[in-house]
C-alpha cells in the first residue's frame, strides 16, 4: 500500500534539526537528503510551526535515526525537547490544578501544539485515555513519529502528576523486532500493545483528581486566556473547512454528501467549492473522508450497531463499499477495528 503524503503543519521539523545539530550532524544535508525546503534551516525550534509534506517529516526522522544508529529516534527526541518547546498551551497544561483538567487543556489547545494530528480524552469504566493520530490515516505518522508523540503525552504526565502510574501503552505501528528499550522507556510492569486503531495511554480514572505538582489555579487561568487567544487568532486551514466538515456531518447522516448538495448549502457551486479548498491544500474528498471516518470510529464503538448500519449512516450504499473505505483509512476492517477497542 503507498505511504500516504500531504501537507503536514507541526513543530518538528525545527526540534528534528536541533535535535541533530546537538549529535553533531550535518543539517543542510539531511533537509537536502529528504527533499524539505531551504526555509527549515532557518526556523527556530519550540517557536516555529512548518507546513510541508508529510514523507518530509518522516524522511526526516528516519534519517535521523540511521545515522544515529537509534532504532528508537523518536524517544530519544522526547528525552531531549527543550521545557517550553510547545509554547503558551504547554504552560496552560503545566498550570492546571488537576490531571482531568491537563488533558483536557491539552486536547483543546492540541492544535497549537499539532495542528496536523487529532487528539481525544476519553474515560471509559476505570480507565482514563488520552490518544492521538495523524489526520485522515492513524499510523501516517510511521513509528518514529508515532513513539515521540506518544512519548511526550507520557513525559507530560509524569511531570504533572509522578506518582500515577500508566496501565497501558499502545501503538499503531507494527511491533518492532525488540520491545527492551519499549520497556525500559515506558516501565517494565506497563502492557506494550502494537496494531492498534490509534495510539496513546491509559491510567486508573480514579487518578484524574490527582493534583498536578506545578498546578497554580491563578497562572493557568490567565494563561488560559492568552492560549484562547492565540487559538482564534492562528493562522487555519480556514473557516471554510471548518463550515464544511459541520455541513459535511450532517450530510452524511442524511445520506446525501455529495459536492453539488453540499456546495449548494454553503451558497457555492461546486466548482468554486474546490477551487478554494485546493487554495487551503485540502479537497472535497480529503474533507469528507476524515469526516467519516471520525464518525466511523464513534459508530463502531456502540455495540448496538452492526457494520451494514453503520456503512448506512455513513451514506455507503453497501458494506462493501464502507468496508475498502475503512481499511484505507485505518488499515484495518471495522471489523477488526471494533475488536480492537
Amino acid at each position: 500500500m503507498a505511504k500516504p503524503d500531504f501537507d503536514f503543519e507541526s513543530r518538528l521539523v525545527p526540534l528534528l534539526l536541533a535535535f541533530a545539530r546537538a549529535r553533531g550532524l550535518a543539517v543542510e544535508a539531511l533537509v537536502a537528503q529528504v527533499g524539505l525546503p531551504p526555509t527549515a534551516l532557518t526556523a527556530t525550534a519550540g517557536k516555529d510551526a512548518l507546513i510541508t509534506r508529510l514523507s518530509g517529516v518522516t524522511g526526516l526522522a528516519d534519517a535521523l535515526a540511521a545515522a544515529l544508529k537509534d532504532e528508537h529516534v523518536g524517544l530519544a527526541l522526547v528525552d531531549w525537547v527543550p521545557r517550553g518547546s510547545y509554547g503558551v498551551a504547554e504552560f496552560v497544561v503545566r498550570s492546571s490544578p488537576v490531571l482531568s483538567n491537563a488533558f483536557e487543556q491539552f486536547v483543546r489547545y492540541s492544535a497549537l501544539m499539532a495542528p496536523s494530528q487529532r487528539f481525544a480524552f476519553e474515560v471509559q469504566a476505570d480507565e482514563a485515555r488520552l490518544h492521538h493520530s495523524a489526520l485522515t490515516r492513524a499510523n501516517a505518522l510511521e513509528r518514529h513519529l508515532n513513539e515521540y508523540t506518544t512519548g511526550v503525552l507520557v513525559k507530560t504526565l509524569r511531570g504533572l502528576a509522578p506518582g500515577v502510574a500508566l496501565k497501558r501503552v499502545w501503538f499503531c505501528t507494527e511491533r518492532p523486532a525488540s520491545l527492551e528499550r519499549l520497556v525500559a522507556w515506558f516501565g517494565a510492569g506497563v502492557e506494550l500493545v502494537f496494531e492498534q486503531a490509534d495510539s496513546g495511554f491509559a491510567v486508573a480514572s480514579t487518578a484524574l483528581d490527582t493534583p498536578v505538582s506545578s498546578g497554580d489555579p491563578a497562572l493557568n487561568a490567565y494563561l488560559d486566556e492568552h492560549a484562547a487567544a492565540a487559538l482564534a487568532s492562528r493562522p487555519r486551514q480556514g473557516d471554510l473547512i471548518d463550515t464544511l466538515r459541520a455541513t459535511l456531518r450532517e450530510a452524511v447522516r442524511a445520506g446525501e454528501p455529495s459536492i453539488e448538495r453540499v456546495a449548494t448549502r454553503l451558497n457555492l457551486s461546486s466548482r468554486t467549492l474546490q477551487r478554494r479548498l485546493s487554495e487551503l491544500q485540502s479537497s472535497f474528498q480529503q474533507v469528507l473522508d476524515e469526516v467519516r471516518f471520525d464518525l466511523a470510529r464513534a459508530y463502531l464503538t456502540d455495540a448496538s450497531l452492526d457494520l451494514s448500519q453503520v456503512a448506512y449512516l455513513l451514506g455507503y450504499s453497501e458494506l462493501r463499499a464502507f468496508d475498502r473505505a475503512f481499511r484505507r483509512w485505518a488499515e484495518l476492517s471495522p471489523a477488526e477495528w471494533r475488536a480492537r477497542r
